[in-house]
């Protein structure tokens, strides 16, 4: 048998000295003042332990609140997420939509216009495919035939009652 760390033998020796120096009268009040602090102590150990077990349980209270606070969070900024993603898919279908090309149309006359004064004077005019290109004497030549045809309001009325059908 083994009490603190001491065999029968040790602690047999102990009660013999504690005999001889407090004598048998005493030996009664030590033995019952020495259970009550193992009682005590036992109490106060009692006691840190459950209130250790209980700080332990509000921690894991707190702890799941907060879990439940996260993935709350998380599922409203995920539902956030994905309304933007769904604004900024209709926003680019829009844009898409308003970027679409013009059909095509024929124009109303298949010659070159004119050239415009500008032209003339320059020495290299490159026309490919009926448009002129621009040339280091004329950077805007190209946007001589998009004015030519926003002037000429024949071919937008065609385009006009086009749509309209």
């Amino acid at each position: 048998m083994d009490f603190f760390g001491m065999g029968i033998g040790e602690i047999l020796v102990i009660m013999m000295l504690a005999l001889i120096l407090f004598g048998p009268g005493k030996l009664p009040e030590i033995a019952a003042g020495i259970g009550r602090a193992v009682r005590e102590f036992r109490n106060a150990t009692r006691e840190l332990t459950s209130e250790f077990e209980q700080a332990f349980r509000e921690v894991q209270t707190s702890t799941a609140e907060v879990t439940t606070s996260v993935l709350s969070v998380q599922q409203e900024t995920r539902a956030a997420l994905s309304e933007v993603a769904t604004t900024t898919q209709q926003a680019a279908q829009a844009i898409t939509a308003d970027q679409a090309p013009a059909p095509v149309t024929t124009p109303a006359e298949a010659s070159v216009p004119p050239p415009s004064p500008v032209l003339s004077t320059a020495t290299h005019v490159t026309v490919a495919n009926g448009r002129r290109e621009p040339t280091k004497e004329d950077p805007l030549a190209d946007l001589v035939d998009l004015d030519d045809l926003l002037n000429d309001t024949s071919s937008f009325k065609a385009t006009e009652s086009h749509w309209e059908h």
